[in-house]
C-alpha cells in the first residue's frame, strides 16, 4: 500500500464506533500533523505498524521489534538541553564573555 492509502485507512478508524480505536487513531494523525507541520513525514512502515496496533492486530512490543529489525536496532537519543551538563554555566564576571 500507498502512503496515502496507508493514511487513508488511519483516517477511517479515527472514525470508528469503538471509543478506544477512534481516540488512538485520533492521536496518531495529531502526531502526524505535527511532524507535516514541521516539514517532516512519516514513513509508510511507521503508518502500517500504528495501523495494525489501532487494529489489535500486533502489540506494543511487536511495533518496537519491527522498528527495531527494519531500522537496525538504531537507538535515538534525546539531545541534550543546557539543564543536563550539555552546557557550561559561566559567571557574569567571567573573562570568557567578550
Amino acid at each position: 500500500m500507498s502512503y496515502k492509502e496507508k493514511y487513508n485507512e488511519l483516517v477511517e478508524l479515527s472514525h470508528s464506533e469503538n471509543s478506544e480505536t477512534k481516540e488512538k487513531a485520533e492521536a496518531w494523525l495529531t502526531g502526524i500533523g505535527l511532524q507535516e507541520a514541521a516539514k517532516l513525514k512519516d514513513s509508510v512502515i511507521l503508518l502500517d505498524l500504528g495501523n495494525q496496533k489501532r487494529k489489535g492486530e500486533i502489540t506494543r512490543d511487536e511495533v518496537s521489534q519491527r522498528l527495531k529489525e527494519h531500522y537496525g536496532g538504531t537507538v535515538y537519543e534525546e539531545p541534550k538541553s543546557g539543564l543536563d551538563g550539555g552546557y557550561e554555566v559561566i559567571p557574569h564576571d567571567s573573562p570568557k564573555i567578550k
